[in-house]
């Protein structure tokens, strides 16, 4: 018997690799059933004053269930001055709220390095965008990279 610390450790990562293996091996055409994608309507986003929409990509929001479990993704461009965390936004009417806050990075202008900000949803809808202070403001953000579970 070894005892071989790189033996052992590749035992080890191997088992959950060949159950895994294993599962997906013996999955049954219910079990892919269950992996369909319901993809909601994209809808507008309810932008603040002083926020501005790109013509050609309005900010918009969605729900994706994938195998039972929902993701918001969102898309489009805003140009803004944003020299403190500020709401930019809310959920549009009707749309599901959130049960715990959401939060995803978003890319934006960049200044002195920074180039992301956070993305952020609360419990009532009010989409606020966190990151930018006087000395480095916030003039555009885009939400196409605003991918996260739903709660």
């Amino acid at each position: 018997m070894s005892h071989n610390r790189r033996s052992v450790l590749g035992a080890a990562l191997a088992l959950p690799a060949a159950l895994t293996i294993g599962g997906l091996a013996a999955a049954t055409p219910a079990a892919a059933e269950a992996g369909t994608v319901d993809a909601g309507a994209w809808t507008p986003l309810v932008l603040e004053p002083g926020i501005t929409p790109n013509a050609a990509a309005v900010p918009e929001v969605r729900l994706v269930t994938i195998a039972g479990t929902t993701f918001l993704q969102a898309r489009g461009l805003i140009t803004c001055n944003l020299t403190a965390d500020t709401k930019v936004g809310r959920l549009p009417d009707g749309f599901a709220l959130p049960t715990a806050y959401v939060r995803a990075t978003a890319p934006r202008n960049n200044s002195q390095g920074v180039n992301a900000c956070r993305f952020e949803i609360n419990t009532a809808g009010s989409v606020t965008l966190f990151g930018a202070n006087t000395g480095n403001p916030i003039t555009w953000v885009q939400f196409d990279s605003v991918q996260t579970v739903w709660h």
